[in-house]
């Protein structure tokens, strides 16, 4: 750790992480003023040593300090709620998690897609289950 936190700029990106949980890179560079190469080489560097870790939420990559809380995507969210509570309609998923039914159903349809999630018509409503 020591040594890998003898370069001042690696220095400078971890320490700000850990002031800033889940900044994008763009946050980062803005925050700090460093070139893209400079930051993205860093960066790799910190999470190949595992004192930094990335998640990619929506469109953008966040990172972490390792071993703090990193938050659950909308999706790992949605999937949380259909295995607790299996054949649960969009509309409901929608409440619980309190966001719009076209938000939920744009995620279910992805998950749908990649073969996570079944969805079943019933009516003019559908159940949802964790594959």
């Amino acid at each position: 750790m020591e040594d890998l936190m003898q370069n001042a700029n690696r220095a400078l990106i971890y320490n700000t992480i850990k002031r800033n949980p889940g900044s994008s890179f763009t946050d980062l560079r803005s925050l700090l003023g460093i070139k893209n190469g400079t930051l993205s080489h860093h960066l790799v560097k910190l999470e190949r040593e595992g004192v930094v870790i990335s998640k990619k939420m929506g469109i953008f990559r966040r990172f972490y300090p390792s071993g703090g809380r990193v938050p659950k995507d909308l999706e790992e969210q949605i999937m949380d709620v259909v295995i607790v509570r299996p054949g649960i309609s969009q509309s409901r998923v929608a409440r619980e998690l309190d966001i719009t039914r076209q938000v939920a159903n744009y995620h279910i349809r992805s998950l749908k897609k990649r073969g996570h999630l079944i969805v079943r018509k019933a009516g003019r409503s559908s159940e949802i289950f964790a594959r």
